[in-house]
């Protein structure tokens, strides 16, 4: 009896808990399987959607912003430039720059026309550039160099003038290059930058160091009045080479005006330049200073920029660059006058002695009145082709 009833209740047990199993509520982790097995095709929908979404904004957004911050990152270096065959409106110009990135990409820059420009001549679209040159195509490694070899046309004269002032007169300058280039990396699409930047380059710095060494006299001037001659010594701290052409320069002591001096041919190449000078000098002038204030035959002269011309044309950037650039330097006369036989200690130790040469017997003619001819040949007064004699 007793068996009986523990086997009834054992079956009824087991049919409870059956019956409590299959009734019990599906868990997330059911439902979740049992919704992706009816819709897997939708979530393959949205995820080849969201993958194709990834990859236009990579293209179309991402590269453009790598791109242009990889051309943002670059620098420039000028290397080296030369100008040459220059003419009022032109130069022919050959520049190497150097661009160094640390972008881990290296796309391709198609070739484009960039602007040159001072940095401060505006800002945006309101810079005023002074010409324009074509940049070559260019591979943007983590060290590129990019030569640039054209006529440049001067669009704005006010500018370039400006341009060849600061390189003339500074230590540093800076110019600014700017265009858009196109843009390939890799199997990306081709995209446009903007290529806007500064490059900071030596200057002339007021080519200081400038001097007159080796001079020599000669009593009987040439025909065009040259009268002295030597070498003129013009440190370049720049990477510049500057074709100036003939280059006349007005030579003062105070603000007497005592020669004009001539710098045939002018090429002027980075380093130490020495390149023959010759002058012509007003001699009274000359003669008068050194036996009233300068005894030893040591001037200190101001030396100004006058004319600038090649091939029969004058080029004012230059000159507008040089009439700007006072330079100041000390002509020793001393050994270039012993050299004729005359002593400087004597015509100092004369007194003064007056500029007019009617004031001297004709009759006796006195060590100033033979000494004339002599420092006129040093410094030149300002007519035709002659030398200059000058240190900055």
């Amino acid at each position: 009896m007793d068996n009986k009833y523990n086997g009834e209740y054992k079956s009824q047990t087991m049919e409870t808990v059956s019956s409590n199993q299959q009734h019990q509520p599906p868990t997330k982790k059911s439902k979740m399987k049992e919704h992706f097995r009816r819709f897997w095709w939708l979530h393959l929908i949205s995820f080849i959607i969201g993958t194709i979404l990834v990859t236009l904004l990579l293209i179309f957004v991402g590269m453009p912003n790598i791109a242009q911050n990889g051309i943002n990152g670059a620098e420039l270096f000028l290397e080296s430039q030369v100008v040459t065959n220059p003419t009022p409106q032109s130069v022919q110009v050959q520049m190497v720059t150097i661009s160094k990135s640390k972008s881990p990409f290296h796309p391709w820059l198609d070739g484009f026309r960039a602007a040159l420009y001072l940095e401060d001549s505006g800002t945006g679209d309101k810079i005023k550039p002074f010409g324009y040159i074509d940049v070559p195509r260019t591979k943007a490694d983590a060290t590129a160099r990019i030569v640039v070899q054209q006529k440049l046309d001067i669009v704005d004269q006010e500018q370039f003038v400006e341009y060849n002032k600061r390189v003339t007169l500074s230590e540093t300058y800076r110019v600014g290059i700017r265009g858009r280039p196109g843009l390939k990396e890799g199997g990306f699409p081709k995209t446009n930058v903007n290529f806007n930047k500064i490059i900071t380059s030596k200057g002339l710095n007021g080519l200081k160091g400038f001097e007159v060494r080796n001079i020599t006299i000669s009593l009987a001037p040439d025909k065009d009045g040259t009268n002295m001659r030597g070498q003129v010594f013009i440190p370049n701290p720049s990477p510049m080479t500057l074709q100036l052409g003939l280059v006349t320069q007005d030579v003062f002591v105070g603000d007497i005006k005592i020669a004009t001096a001539t710098i045939p041919d002018l090429i002027l190449r980075p380093g130490d330049n020495l390149v023959p000078m010759s002058s012509v000098s007003d001699q009274a002038k000359v003669i008068s200073l050194i036996s009233t204030k300068y005894p030893d035959g040591k001037l200190p002269v101001t030396i100004i920029g006058n004319s600038t011309i090649f091939a029969g044309q004058h080029l004012p950037y230059f000159e507008s660059a040089l009439q700007a650039n006072r330079m100041q330097t000390t002509l020793t006369l001393g050994p270039a006058l012993k050299a004729i036989g005359l002593d400087v200690t004597k015509l100092g130790g004369s007194g003064g002695a007056s500029t007019n040469s009617s004031s001297t017997s004709a009759s006796s003619p006195s060590p100033l009145t033979s000494a004339a001819p002599v420092v006129s040949s040093i410094i030149p007064p300002k007519t035709g082709p002659t030398p200059a004699s000058v240190r900055a």
